[in-house]
């Protein structure tokens, strides 16, 4: 006798494994460019401010790809959590951006010490 499995688990797992290969194949593309490794590093905090605009990149692509995925589930309290822990996100980002525009500013503003 075979057990029905809910549609419920089923769209979750269908949505979680969606984010997991996105967040996968972000992942192949970074590793699969070896001139990475051979650029020069700059200063510290212009790579750390560049770090943090590539990370917020990818999770605003997961947040999309999370958002388009929503559509799809037939609960609608799921819809409704998901769809509201996309907007969260999209808040977060949005501000995390803004302060990295700050950051950059103050930077460009206020000239770092020279390292002997």
């Amino acid at each position: 006798m075979s057990v029905p499995i809910p549609i419920r688990q089923i769209a979750v797992v269908t949505l979680f494994g969606t984010l997991l290969l996105a967040q996968r194949s972000t992942e192949t593309v970074k590793t699969a460019t070896p001139q990475n490794a051979m650029q020069q590093p700059s200063t510290q905090s212009n790579d750390d401010l560049a770090q943090m605009r590539d990370d917020l990149n990818k999770m605003e692509s997961l947040n999309m790809n999370m958002s388009s995925e929503i559509e799809f589930l037939h609960d609608q309290n799921l819809q409704i959590l998901l769809r509201t822990n996309s907007q969260m996100w999209t808040i977060l980002i949005r501000d995390l951006r803004r302060q990295i525009q700050l950051e950059g500013q103050h930077k460009a503003v206020v000239p770092q010490p020279a390292s002997k």
